[in-house]
């Protein structure tokens, strides 16, 4: 296997990684705000993604604590606004076939209230891991669209009924899961539920 190039790049400030898979299918990532890439989930969905043939960039932006002092729909604005000037970069750099975003908990705002809202020139396909069902504009944004969705029982923003309403998405609801998508002082129950999730994943981009 050719060994994949990995260039840290930077564009208007906000730094990203580039896997240069040699590739016309490209994935955007977005982290949470403490879940980085080199958290399980996200660590393995780079891989997965490599795996599968995708180009992988990583957007690696901060925010300072007071930032999140913001209405929720600011708070999306601003993740959106720091990430997409790179996606757009990147999407302007290749003549990429699909797209598929992959979101973690803050990460998730960009992809439900901009990326999912509009018709993309690349077909794109999404994927919301701990999305922040708990607020109102995410639900009315998801309504009737498609995408992957994971989350826990024990996650705050899980919600049972909320759920019901997206009949049209990939669900993966696990029982007793947290926020970061593990089971509490279950390290090998967590590993598990990891591969699960991997597996599904690669199911849903085949």
């Amino acid at each position: 296997m050719m060994k994949i190039k990995l260039r840290k790049e930077q564009y208007n400030d906000i730094p990203y990684n580039y896997f240069d898979n040699e590739s016309d299918k490209v994935c955007f990532m977005f982290s949470g705000t403490g879940y980085t890439y080199e958290k399980p989930l996200l660590y393995y969905s780079t891989e997965l993604m490599l795996e599968l043939g995708y180009d992988v960039v990583q957007v690696c932006y901060t925010f300072d604590s007071q930032q999140f002092e913001q209405e929720p729909e600011a708070i999306s604005a601003m993740v959106y606004n720091a990430a997409n000037p790179i996606v757009e970069f990147i999407l302007s750099t290749k003549s990429y076939t699909e797209a598929v975003y992959i979101g973690k908990s803050l990460g998730t705002l960009p992809i439900t209230d901009f990326y999912m809202q509009r018709v993309s020139s690349v077909p794109s396909r999404y994927v919301l891991l701990t999305p922040l069902l708990s607020l109102d504009h995410v639900m009315k944004n998801l309504l009737g669209k498609q995408a992957f969705l994971a989350i826990g029982t024990a996650d705050p923003h899980f919600s049972k009924e909320r759920l019901e309403l997206l009949s049209s998405f990939e669900l993966t609801i696990v029982e007793n899961a947290d926020h970061s998508l593990e089971i509490k002082n279950h390290t090998v129950e967590s590993v598990i539920l990891c591969q699960s999730l991997l597996t599904e994943l690669t199911t849903y981009l085949q």
